[in-house]
């Protein structure tokens, strides 16, 4: 794979990370955000967990924006351990996002296109 190509996926898989952040800012809550509002529902509003489980959402989400964030950085350093880390962030992204579709409607595809990307990459070389 072309260098460029490697740093501009490397930057796009660390971008999605950092919208995970969003989550975790909204949902402690540290900042209000229009497209994050504040909320102690997950399952389309179906499931009340309250101030202290939303915290513990939020926590996830951050867990999963440093995830994909190291994962980026393994990626564009061409470092062997990061297929493992960035296939294991974007399944737990998915169990993120299906918990809180209404508001993450996007992750599964970007997710979808990041598995994609980990499992094509050692034929790309």
């Amino acid at each position: 794979m072309p260098t460029i190509l490697l740093y501009i996926i490397a930057f796009i898989i660390f971008m999605h990370g950092l919208v995970h952040l969003l989550y975790f800012v909204s949902y402690w809550p540290i900042a209000e955000l229009e497209q994050v509002p504040y909320k102690t529902t997950l399952l389309n509003d179906r499931w009340d967990v309250g101030p202290g489980g939303i915290r513990l959402f939020g926590l996830l989400c951050l867990v999963d924006t440093l995830g994909f964030v190291i994962a980026a950085i393994g990626l564009a350093a061409q470092a062997a351990w990061w297929p493992p880390l960035m296939a294991a962030m974007a399944l737990f992204s998915l169990l993120l996002t299906a918990l809180d579709f209404k508001v993450a409607y996007g992750g599964p595809i970007v997710n979808a296109l990041i598995l994609a990307l980990v499992w094509l990459a050692p034929r790309l070389n």
